[in-house]
């Protein structure tokens, strides 16, 4: 049988209504292009044999909606706790390890937490306290970092910013459910307090008021972007994206902090330039403001001019529009001067009541054809 580009589900999605007709009318999900077989459902989706002129009037009758790409799921555990990087991922992972205290029960869980890999990776690992009024009474049930803590009574715990850390904890559970927290605390792997956001479920401990969570200490916030840790030679010697976005926000705060000054340190700097790593910054027309790279101060690598390989795409408006976005394009290595294949990422910042858009990136290993 073969396959063509529309993907349908069944009815149970809120937004069915909104989107049936639209469905029917674009090829951004799946249908069979053979009329043999009837419909037939793949997982927790439908696959229509029909010709496409049909499938508007199936959706109608079905009220089927196109399939959404599948999120990782904590049943396939592709959530484990060395992927964590965002808030997204923080949020998905304490939502897996409350489903998994329920499915292996508060034994298992707790072995789980502090021995698996999937749920304990340096600064990322699940801690469970109980809910309760009486802050310095919380009982500490799972805490990986220092297990003679658990079974009894932390006291009364004051974070790095003056607050009651058990007092706010009960605070957000008890009336909304979950909810985020946001605290500083010492950096288990830096040994530094650092700020620190985490994510916070209720659930039922073995009969007691608790709650799970988890929490990252971002290196891209105003009170973080530490130097030693967020700077060109870290990117150039082990480039990923997760390195590359945390080094623009961070160079992009400079500009925003020191405005125009900022651009002889960004372009020149130790710590913003390192083999082939530099930062640039356009305005928002795309004409280069300063840049790492001496060749870069003349055409934008951005401008779909002057570098084919963008193909006439106008990346600066939509990194304008957006705020900041990834990029994909080939441009020349300042470190082999030959063109090679780049990821880059590029922030909008306003500096002195205009936009700049800074921007950073890495480059692949195999030269262009």
């Amino acid at each position: 049988m073969a396959w063509s580009n529309l993907e349908l589900i069944d009815p149970t999605s809120p937004y069915r209504r909104l989107v049936r007709l639209f469905t029917a009318r674009t090829r951004n999900a799946q249908i069979c292009t053979t009329t043999s077989q009837p419909a037939q459902r793949v997982g927790p989706c439908y696959c229509l044999d029909m010709p496409r002129r049909q499938i508007v009037f199936a959706v109608l009758l079905l009220g089927l909606v196109p399939c959404a790409r599948s999120a990782p799921t904590c049943a396939e555990r592709s959530v484990v706790a060395s992927t964590v990087r965002t808030p997204d991922d923080v949020r998905a992972f304490v939502q897996c390890a409350w489903e998994f205290v329920h499915e292996a029960g508060f034994e298992e869980a707790r072995r789980a937490f502090h021995e698996d890999e999937r749920w304990r990776s340096g600064p990322v690992y699940v801690v469970v306290d109980e809910v309760t009024p009486e802050s310095d009474q919380a009982v500490t049930f799972v805490y990986p970092p220092d297990p003679s803590r658990e079974g009894h009574p932390w006291g009364l715990l004051i974070d790095g910013f003056g607050n009651d850390w058990f007092r706010e904890q009960h605070r957000i559970v008890s009336n909304f459910g979950e909810g985020w927290m946001y605290y500083s605390f010492t950096n288990p792997v830096t040994g530094q307090d650092e700020p620190k956001f985490a994510y916070l479920k209720g659930l039922d401990w073995n009969g007691i008021p608790a709650a799970i969570g988890a929490g990252i200490y971002p290196r891209d916030i105003p009170a973080t972007c530490d130097a030693g840790e967020v700077n060109a030679a870290n990117l150039a010697s082990g480039p990923s994206v997760e390195r590359l976005r945390e080094f623009v926000r961070c160079a992009a705060m400079k500009l925003e902090s020191q405005g125009y000054f900022a651009a002889v340190t960004l372009s020149t700097g130790p710590r913003w330039k390192s083999g082939p790593v530099y930062v640039f910054g356009l305005d928002a027309s795309g004409n280069v403001l300063f840049s790492g790279d001496p060749i870069g101060w003349g055409n934008s690598e951005l401008d779909p001019v002057f570098n084919p390989s963008l193909q006439g795409q106008n990346v600066t408006d939509i990194v304008d529009a957006f705020g900041e976005a990834f990029l994909y394009y080939s441009a020349r290595n300042p470190g082999s001067g030959i063109p090679q294949r780049k990821t880059a990422f590029v922030k909008r910042v306003v500096s002195h009541g205009l936009p700049v858009l800074v921007g950073s990136g890495f480059y692949a290993d195999e030269t262009d054809p």
